[in-house]
């Protein structure tokens, strides 16, 4: 069965037959004003010479072990010295860098952007590319520039073996798949753990929209600390319920579910809905450092919108009509009846400022943590 799908699937089709299910590639989903839009390999170049961004240089080596990774940040001699063969530039993080690039996320509203890592961005000459590998999260490539061939598998690989001995996650076998080449505008989506190799066949840009979930470890870590910063009196085990079968060394099985509940009844709290709001939308990339200009609270009339890569997430509290909200790492709360204030910011469409006329505080909180942007 061909990978290849005439349109982009309605988003109740991709969720119920493709998500963590199978990957597909849409020809041309990207317009061309849009691709041309989208940074270039010299700016690609300029932001992998900057401490702050993350970046990598993969060189593929004649034989297996000599391929290399070396992480930026980069001298500017370092790529006169690439040749015009066999490396790959990656930079991540790139919807905090460049706007016309962080456009591209309207086109994936039908996921979830909570889950939104980052854009990540590659630019590789001919016979450029990191290895046939896996990542733990969805993907959607889209081809910019230049032409690749990709193989992606037919199915998740689930007893991942890579190659020992190189700086590099390369499976060591191969794997059943299709073969396609894609070209400017063309987009592949990848679910999780589904083997996939991307060669490039002439100087190319890939732009990697990347959706992953955190771990359970993560979650319950950053919660523990959510808790410890925002409740007056965290929750502390008393020892209900214990009987003389507790002493000196032993814990029931009553005891153990005792545990659980212990340790699980908070997540019915408010508490845990507003934590999950702010983890959520929180900006993966900030700059301490950074000192931003004030901006003048705007007139009614004045057109604000909210930037593609600040996340907005909204969830119902335990209180009838009320709601959790946190656009990036401004939390609050609404009443049910001015929900059109977040309808309004996830759009990404311009809007007026008078919609805030009863939250000036807000508002102002927004504009000057950078969340709205007046145009």
């Amino acid at each position: 069965m061909s990978l290849i799908l005439e349109q982009l699937p309605s988003a109740e089709e991709f969720f119920k037959s493709y998500w963590n299910k199978k990957a597909f590639v849409v020809r041309g989903m990207i317009p061309k004003d849009i691709t041309e839009a989208l940074i270039d390999e010299d700016h690609l170049a300029g932001l992998a010479m900057e401490e702050d961004v993350k970046s990598r240089l993969v060189r593929k080596g004649r034989n297996i072990e000599d391929w290399r990774c070396d992480y930026g940040p980069f001298e500017e001699e370092v790529f006169s010295e690439l040749g015009e063969e066999d490396w790959s530039l990656l930079v991540q993080n790139i919807d905090q860098y460049h706007p016309e690039t962080a456009d591209l996320l309207t086109l994936f509203n039908f996921c979830p952007r909570w889950l939104l890592d980052d854009i990540m961005v590659s630019f590789s000459p001919k016979g450029g590319t990191v290895g046939a590998h896996t990542d733990s999260y969805h993907v959607f490539l889209i081809q910019g520039k230049g032409a690749r061939r990709w193989k992606v598998a037919h199915e998740p690989i689930k007893n991942e073996d890579c190659i020992e001995g190189i700086p590099l996650e390369i499976l060591k076998e191969g794997f059943d798949g299709e073969e396609v080449t894609v070209t400017e505008g063309d987009v592949i989506y990848i679910p999780p753990k589904f083997g996939h190799e991307g060669v490039s066949l002439e100087p190319s840009l890939t732009y990697s929209v990347g959706f992953l979930g955190p771990s359970l470890s993560e979650m319950l870590n950053e919660f523990g600390h959510y808790l410890e910063e925002h409740h007056e009196n965290p929750p502390r085990y008393l020892g209900q319920n214990l009987t003389e079968d507790a002493a000196p060394f032993q814990i029931s099985t009553q005891q153990i579910s005792d545990f659980k509940s212990f340790m699980t009844d908070i997540f019915e709290e408010d508490y845990f809905t507003k934590w999950l709001t702010q983890y959520f939308s929180r900006p993966i990339h900030t700059d301490e450092e950074e000192t931003l200009p004030e901006i003048e609270v705007p007139d009614q009339d004045d057109l604000l919108v909210k930037p593609p890569e600040v996340k907005i997430l909204l969830a119902p509290l335990k209180s009838a009509n009320k709601y959790s909200v946190s656009v990036g790492d401004c939390s609050f709360e609404l009443d049910q009846e001015d929900l059109p204030l977040v309808s309004a910011m996830a759009s990404e469409e311009p809007f007026k400022a008078e919609i805030f006329k009863d939250h000036p505080a807000l508002l102002n909180t927004l504009l000057q943590q950078h969340k709205l942007d007046i145009i």
